[in-house]
């Protein structure tokens, strides 16, 4: 008989942790690689013997970028009684839905995708953030424009809970500036139509268009405004660091500046870059800021799991996380503690060159 691959034989049932997000729609492909990134870290944990001689398993749920849909699949998982923690939920409104079920399961949450303001202010228990918000990702890149002599601004703003989050921010930030945007486009972020709001800005010509929406919307926002003949500065949220991106972007990626909250998964400046690197590597994976920030999440909870005693339950796990204080994950810190859900403040921007790469 042949042999199929390296058998392991687990004397121990798996611990197994799930995942509720987007892998249909316009937000499909961006989840998928931050998943892989995950996947990742957890198949080198697992070649190492896991936790405990206990292979970490992940389990994904579509919730096809539908809040209803993701609070169902978890309440679903819940009358089963197996889950013991929700790893990178995806999209603001479905993580806005989520929050009320694992407050009252005791469920952690650990590294949302979502940088709404609402997830660790103020912080909750169950929740585990990584990552800094879109309002201090939006107020970095106003910042950043209005340094350089910028004064108008365009939104294109996503019409859901990840639009008036960030907006919050974005308002915060040009009434200290003393600004008002030139004007402010809103669409469903569920799909990627924003023909309408492509020409509801080039009316205004404003200088830099703020993207605050999916990275499909962003991509297809810009082809169709250079379409037109009109120039400006495309600044996006972190949410689009990814290859999908810059693929969809195709002959107009260069020049497009994405904001970051991880730091470059790319220049080996970092422990947790260069196994990230190694592994993206040997699995034949293009490396991306969003698989990075999988690996990441998944660093974080493989930490968690090891001290989260013999017995794992999610209370154990929750105890185990907030325990952890100030950790460093490889040149990227954390901070957590009673009543501190912090993880990351790290905001930068990069620019997208002709190559397709993203540059600091």
């Amino acid at each position: 008989m042949a042999l199929l691959g390296p058998v392991v034989a687990w004397a121990q049932a798996p611990i197994v942790v799930h995942h509720i997000g987007p892998f249909t729609g316009v937000l499909a492909g961006s989840n998928l690689e931050a998943i892989t990134g995950a996947r990742l870290f957890l198949d080198g944990l697992n070649a190492r013997g896991g936790v405990g001689g206990r292979p970490v398993k992940l389990e994904t749920l579509d919730d096809g970028q539908d809040a209803k849909k993701a609070a169902a699949l978890l309440e679903q998982l819940l009358a089963e009684k197996k889950v013991l923690a929700l790893l990178m939920p995806r999209t603001t409104p479905s993580t806005e839905a989520l929050l009320p079920l694992i407050a009252k399961a005791g469920i952690p949450m650990i590294g949302p995708q979502s940088g709404a303001s609402f997830v660790n202010d103020p912080p909750k228990r169950e929740v585990f953030p990584l990552r800094a918000s879109y309002q201090k990702e939006a107020e970095r890149a106003i910042r950043q424009q209005h340094s350089i002599g910028v004064r108008s601004f365009g939104l294109l703003l996503a019409d859901d809970a990840f639009g008036r989050d960030t907006m919050a921010g974005v308002d915060r930030v040009m009434k200290e500036l003393k600004l008002a945007p030139a004007v402010i486009a809103r669409f469903d972020n569920r799909k990627a139509d924003v023909a309408a709001a492509v020409h509801e800005i080039a009316q205004k010509r404003p200088e830099v268009v703020l993207l605050i929406s999916s990275s499909k919307a962003a991509a297809e926002f810009i082809k169709g405004y250079r379409g037109l003949g009109q120039a400006a500065t495309f600044v996006s949220l972190s949410n689009t660091s990814n290859i999908d991106y810059i693929e969809a972007l195709g002959e107009h990626k260069r020049g497009a500046i994405v904001m970051q909250v991880m730091p470059s998964p790319f220049s080996g400046n970092t422990a947790l870059a260069r196994d990230y690197g190694a592994a993206a590597a040997a699995a034949k994976t293009p490396p991306s800021y969003a698989g990075f920030y999988g690996f990441a999440v998944a660093k974080l909870l493989g930490q968690a799991l090891a001290r989260a005693g013999k017995d794992i339950t999610p209370s154990s796990l929750v105890q185990a996380l907030e325990g952890l204080g100030e950790i460093d994950l490889g040149g990227y810190r954390l901070h957590y503690g009673p009543g501190d859900r912090t993880g990351s403040t790290y905001v930068d921007s990069t620019i997208i060159t002709q190559d397709g790469r993203f540059m600091r």
